[in-house]
């Protein structure tokens, strides 16, 4: 285990030197502000405007959508970074033949540079997300309802624990991909069509009124096909196809 995270330590520590992290975290802020003047015009339109019930229960609504919508979405920003250092640069430089020269094994290179990217897009993602949640709430949900509006429990442990555990088993696939083909940049593509898939298919179950708990479902389902799918790629990596794909 210690081998692992000395890896991902390597790799989370390049990321964080690039100017495009930051770049990203901006990007993030804005879309907040784009959300929270979402909520404004909704709340200040016909019918709402002047109904407090009807602003309470859209308010409602309003946090937990964004409970599940923020992190996965902000998560996923910063995976698209951190994962051009974990694997990409590294194949470009030459750096994943010399790591495969040290007494790691290629399943622990795979788990550490999956790790490098799931750990700090996790922790940064929830934690933009509590920003970005207490700006909204504090600043124009309480104006409105006279009150603090918290997110239901499912939303939090989907954030908290369900979030973190779907983004981990997908990046582990990318990662695998990334790894054994020639061009690693294909892993990026698939890694931002599956999250903009769940992201659209997200809103769309909760605009179409069904249960935060129905989305945490599907987020379960999806967590244990790509896992089972991560465990028989497993049995395909080798050394040999790494270093076979590096021969650009």
């Amino acid at each position: 285990m210690n081998k692992i995270w000395i890896i991902s330590r390597k790799d989370i520590s390049d990321a964080f030197r690039s100017r495009s992290t930051y770049v990203f975290l901006l990007v993030m802020l804005v879309l907040t502000f784009i959300y929270i003047s979402i909520y404004t015009g909704t709340v200040n339109s016909d019918p709402y405007k002047n109904n407090p019930a009807l602003i309470a229960d859209y308010s409602h609504k309003y946090i937990n959508t964004l409970a599940y919508l923020f992190p996965l979405m902000f998560s996923n920003f910063i995976c698209s970074i951190f994962a051009n250092y974990a694997v990409i640069v590294d194949k470009a430089k030459r750096n994943i033949e010399s790591l495969m020269a040290t007494p790691v094994s290629i399943k622990q290179i795979w788990m550490g540079k999956s790790l490098a990217v799931t750990v700090p897009s996790v922790g940064m993602g929830i934690g933009i997300s509590v920003i970005s949640y207490l700006v909204l709430d504090i600043g124009f949900v309480m104006p409105n309802t006279h009150s603090f509006i918290y997110p239901g429990i499912i939303p939090v442990i989907s954030a908290l624990i369900i979030m973190p555990a779907l983004l981990f088993v997908i990046v582990a696939i990318v990662t695998y991909i990334q790894l054994t083909i020639t061009n690693p940049r294909i892993g990026n593509f698939v890694f931002s069509g599956v999250f903009i898939l769940l992201m659209i298919g997200g809103e769309t179950l909760l605009a179409e009124n069904y249960s935060t708990n129905f989305l945490a479902l599907v987020y379960l389902g999806v967590i244990a096909i790509c896992a089972m799918i991560a465990y028989f790629l497993s049995f395909s990596l080798t050394k040999e196809r790494v270093l076979l794909s590096s021969k650009i």
